[in-house]
């Protein structure tokens, strides 16, 4: 046995806090502990999927989930499609939001809906509509809607879904958009101009920013249209929206950044 498996064999991965639930399906374990005033969703004993405030569920508590929102300071939606559920923790700030907007909600993993309607208190409204489907098949169907806003947040146990960061899953998310709608990509790192996801969201949008979380999770948005708002503004309107969710957003929307197309 190497250094490394040894290493493993000793240390403890079992979720912190009282595991209320676990189930398995076809990709593996969904695991949701209980730990202090906390509900926590994983995939594996490790990494943290979805995370929530038993006394507060509509309040984000992930930095990327907060991240993430902060788009709704410049497209105020009527409409939002969410494609990976997790734990909800999307659906709920935005409802809490506006109870008005239209959701559109896809998980590809049924156990996951199910788990994340019996343990993270997802609204039971006829504004959300959850759809167990692929992301990239629901993208593909004739379009029903436009929306204001797309939040892409395709994640496994380990790693991200690496359709996030291709051509065509880009330019069908900009086909789904308002004209002044913005896609929200949770990905793993800043695109730099040798990466696929760089040339790609060249192709598919005209204004792209993006934020590093504290997490490392890299938060693009991306819309069809040129922005010429200033960096300034944007980040005082996103810092603006934060009371709205509950939450702090000034230290995150200082780290708003331009994406520049050579």
């Amino acid at each position: 046995m190497s250094i490394v498996d040894k290493l493993l064999n000793s240390l403890d991965f079992s979720p912190r806090g009282q595991v209320i639930a676990r189930e398995e399906d076809h990709c593996g374990e969904i695991i949701v502990s209980d730990h202090k005033d906390y509900r926590t969703l994983r995939f594996d004993g490790i990494c943290e999927q979805s995370k929530m405030c038993i006394s507060a569920p509509q309040v984000p508590v992930h930095n990327y989930i907060k991240t993430m929102l902060m788009a709704v300071a410049w497209q105020p939606p009527s409409a939002a499609l969410i494609l990976g559920l997790g734990g909800g923790s999307l659906v709920r700030a935005l409802h809490a939001y506006d109870p008005n907007m239209l959701l559109d909600v896809v998980e590809l993993r049924p156990a996951v809906v199910s788990v994340a309607r019996r343990y993270f208190t997802l609204p039971a409204d006829e504004t959300v509509t959850l759809h167990t489907a692929d992301a990239a098949d629901f993208l593909r169907a004739p379009a029903t809607r436009q929306y204001d806003l797309i939040f892409s947040d395709l994640y496994s146990a380990f790693a991200m879904d690496p359709q996030q960061g291709t051509r065509n899953f880009l330019e069908q998310c900009a086909g789904r958009l308002s004209p002044q709608g913005w896609l929200v990509l949770n990905y793993h790192e800043v695109p730099d101009d040798s990466t696929l996801l760089y040339h790609s969201l060249h192709c598919a949008f005209k204004t792209v920013l993006y934020c590093v979380a504290p997490s490392g999770n890299v938060i693009i948005y991306a819309t069809p249209g040129h922005v010429e708002t200033p960096l300034s503004l944007l980040r005082r309107l996103s810092a603006a929206v934060g009371p709205t969710f509950g939450c702090d957003l000034g230290f995150l929307s200082r780290k708003i950044e331009r994406l520049h197309f050579n």
